[in-house]
């Protein structure tokens, strides 16, 4: 069993992300197709799990600042960010015995937000956002991080 993360940014248009969104779409046609061709020719599940925004990650420091974060939860269907746990438990899922005859699937774990379109700020606001995140990025110290084990 093969299990990709993506996203769901390409599911729609969102400011200044065609890089990602581009780089995502890529993804989700990779895990369709080897689902197919794996699938058929050695039996290997190929799916997918596409997160929205999940709590305490690198990707929420980054792309959600707490400048934003607190207001966005407003715009979001089940008023929250994920967690980590949501993901671990969309990937067992997959990857368990109770998966066995999904395939070709990305599932997307972000308590609906890709439904409630739109949901991307006014242009403005996101050249403001990126500003600040882009700021905070190089006052950033430069290096390997420290180790958490």
């Amino acid at each position: 069993m093969i299990l990709n993360i993506s996203a769901t940014l390409h599911y729609t248009a969102s400011w200044y992300q065609i890089h990602v969104a581009a780089a995502k779409a890529a993804v989700d046609a990779v895990t369709r197709n080897l689902a197919l061709e794996w699938g058929t020719d050695y039996d290997i599940r190929v799916n997918g799990i596409a997160p929205g925004p999940i709590g305490d990650t690198a990707g929420m420091r980054k792309l959600g600042p707490e400048e934003i974060s607190n207001k966005s939860k407003e715009y979001m269907p089940l008023y929250k960010l994920g967690e980590k746990y949501d993901i671990a438990m969309a990937a067992l899922y997959l990857a368990s015995d109770a998966g066995k005859y999904i395939n070709g699937t990305i599932m997307p774990v972000d308590g609906g937000l890709w439904l409630s379109r739109p949901r991307h700020l006014p242009k403005d606001a996101v050249k403001e956002l990126s500003r600040t995140v882009e700021k905070k990025s190089r006052n950033a110290p430069v290096g390997v991080p420290p180790s958490k084990l």
